[in-house]
């Protein structure tokens, strides 16, 4: 039965993703793609005219813009969480935030950590960048990092970078279902916050 140009679309956008996850941005091929699907590369090229334009309908910006919202989001609840203020909903929207990231995994993952030579190359930085500023508003430095602006500024740069490589881990491990890969990613985020927030004085 011949498959519908939508569902070839889609077949290809599927498989594309998966080896943006795998491999990166920069080491896939369109033939790593037709490979996979047992597909001629001339055939992919009847859908997408190149892979810059296949990636741009695989990672939309929309997406982009919400995994950014979200990740932002979950920083700034965690120093509500830190500040002691309605523990029970900022535990659920904790929760709620980290489903968001791991039900998109492969998307978090390709922009957080596999990224190079496409246009999302500094989301990553510039994320971060976002986080400290949550974080500077809120206060949030121990008091053992002295008054240096710089000096704080690399501290939180060091410690969010950390915990980002810690769930990404997380996200890249192989699991059975998908609520194991988020009951995971869960631990590791609660273990990497409560370890880093428990040095900060108490509000």
């Amino acid at each position: 039965m011949q498959l519908k140009k939508k569902d070839v679309q889609m077949a290809i956008q599927e498989t594309a993703l998966e080896l943006f996850y795998q491999k990166g941005y920069f080491k896939t091929k369109m033939s790593d793609i037709g490979k996979q699907m047992n597909m001629s590369v001339g055939n992919i090229y009847t859908y997408f005219k190149n892979k810059d334009e296949l990636f741009d309908t695989v990672i939309t910006t929309d997406t982009v813009d919400y995994i950014e919202e979200t990740i932002v989001n979950l920083a700034r609840t965690c120093n509500e969480y830190h500040l002691e203020k309605d523990t029970a909903s900022i535990n659920d929207a904790i929760e709620k935030y980290l489903r968001v990231i791991v039900n998109n995994y492969r998307e978090v993952v390709i922009i957080l950590d596999k990224s190079e030579g496409m246009v999302y190359e500094k989301k990553r930085c510039s994320i971060i960048e976002k986080i400290i500023e949550v974080r500077r508003s809120t206060g949030l430095t121990p008091s053992y990092i002295g008054s240096s602006f710089e000096v704080r500024k690399k501290f939180d740069k060091i410690i969010i970078n950390g915990i980002f490589d810690v769930i990404l881990m997380g996200l890249k491990e192989d699991a059975a279902t998908s609520e194991e890969r988020y009951e995971l990613c869960l631990a590791l985020f609660k273990f990497q916050i409560r370890k880093n927030y428990d040095s900060y004085p108490k509000a």
